[in-house]
Parts: C-alpha cells; sequence; structure tokens
C-alpha cells in the first residue's frame, strides 16, 4: 500500500504491516454466502493484490481453529480462537529469488496486541 494508506490507518499494530483490517470489520467477510462475496468485501478494505492471499489465510486459520478446538477441549480454561473477534495485519519478505515473496498474516486481539496467532 501507499504512505497514504499508512497515513489514513495509522492504527497498525505491527512496524512492518501493509494493512491492517480492523475487528470491526472481519465479521462482514467472514459472514459472506460464498468465496465471491467475500473477496469482494475484502477487496474494498484492502484491494485486490492481497484479497485472494487474505481469504487464503483466513481459511487456513479456520483449519487450525478446528484442530486447536478438538485437541483442548479439556484445558480449563478451554482455548478459544474466534476469528470474527480478531483484527488482522499483513507483511511482507522478498526472498533471495524476486520472484518469491513471504506473506505473514497476523490474526491478534486488539485488547491484548501481543496475543497474536501468524499464518505464513
Amino acid at each position: 500500500m501507499t504512505e497514504s494508506y499508512h497515513g489514513i490507518h495509522s492504527n497498525l499494530q505491527f512496524p512492518s504491516s501493509i494493512f491492517n483490517i480492523n475487528r470491526k470489520d472481519v465479521p462482514a467477510f467472514l459472514s459472506g454466502p460464498d468465496v465471491k462475496q467475500q473477496e469482494t468485501i475484502v477487496e474494498r478494505l484492502i484491494g485486490s493484490e492481497y484479497a485472494l492471499h487474505l481469504l487464503l489465510a483466513v481459511e487456513a486459520a479456520k483449519q487450525l481453529v478446528a484442530e486447536w478446538t478438538k485437541a483442548v477441549q479439556q484445558w480449563s480454561p478451554p482455548l478459544t480462537l474466534d476469528l470474527s473477534i480478531c483484527s488482522i495485519d499483513r507483511s511482507v519478505e522478498f526472498l533471495q529469488n524476486p520472484e518469491r515473496r513471504l506473506l505473514r498474516f497476523w490474526f491478534y486481539s486488539e485488547d491484548v496486541p501481543e496475543d497474536w496467532r501468524g499464518i505464513q
């Protein structure tokens, strides 16, 4: 994103973050009836360049949440991760091959920003 984007969205929690989706906007695309609708909502939030990448990261996070929920249901207190109350940030790291890059997405609570989960 451009410098002006960073000026407008000054609540970025991570210094290397390129965009931030505030948790108030996350339920809108999570509840989209299909991938096309979700993609449309995400594109309005962050633009088209990373929309599909974000949707793939959200799907990966949903799968991890499902696995973790089963694995830790006996814990006291039980572990939960509700993506609908997470904010999301993203950064990019360019690898040695200029055509390859590593995208990182953070899902975290704005109340406790150090309590985040990363998906690469």
